[in-house]
């Protein structure tokens, strides 16, 4: 009976202890939430993708488009990535406020520019439209930082329409996500 006790107050204690992550700034956790057509969907994970480095943003700084996680329905696919700067001094003057986002695939884009795509499942195709696009970055924290690189939590909120040209059919999307980004020393 003693262990049994003991048992129950070891998973009392533990679920008490585990971290909220929304509330935890120096949590390493990644989201991408998003609202489309009145449902919601979430995803998260600890893993950080990186594609698409050594690239030259608008500024012609050197830069980063990380993808992050997918959502996927049982009619679209859901994705997204942020640019950033892949250098720790071009980064570390970075505020709150809007910056770009866009329905496509980045090409120049500036630091923490926002790309979101929606592919029908139905279609097979992607939207090809995007308007009424709104990008907050709400958060930037620094998290850690050694000799070679410095981890940031940049967290924001989206909203805007996809539109199917040869369709015409619209979809509204709003969200929100939290990014893990590098940025390397000079």
């Amino acid at each position: 009976m003693k262990k049994l006790l003991y048992l129950f107050l070891a998973i009392i204690i533990a679920s008490c202890s585990s971290d909220d992550n929304d509330g935890n700034s120096n949590s390493t956790e990644n989201y991408f939430r998003i609202t489309a057509n009145g449902q919601n969907y979430e995803v998260a994970s600890n893993v950080v993708f990186f594609i698409a480095s050594d690239i030259t943003d608008c500024n012609g700084n050197a830069a980063t488009e990380q993808f992050g996680e997918e959502i996927e329905t049982a009619s679209h696919r859901y994705s997204s990535s942020l640019s950033h700067y892949n250098l720790t001094s071009d980064f570390q003057g970075v505020s709150t406020g809007s910056y770009p986002v866009k329905g496509d695939y980045l090409e120049n884009p500036c630091n923490l520019t926002l790309v979101l795509i929606c592919y029908s499942r139905i279609e097979g195709i992607s939207y090809d439209n995007f308007t009424n696009g709104i990008h907050n970055v709400t958060s930037i924290n620094q998290i850690s930082s050694s000799n070679n690189e410095t981890e940031w939590a940049v967290e924001g909120n989206f909203s805007g329409t996809f539109e199917d040209s040869n369709t015409g059919e619209n979809l509204s999307l709003t969200g929100s996500y939290r990014r893990i980004l590098y940025t390397y020393q000079d």
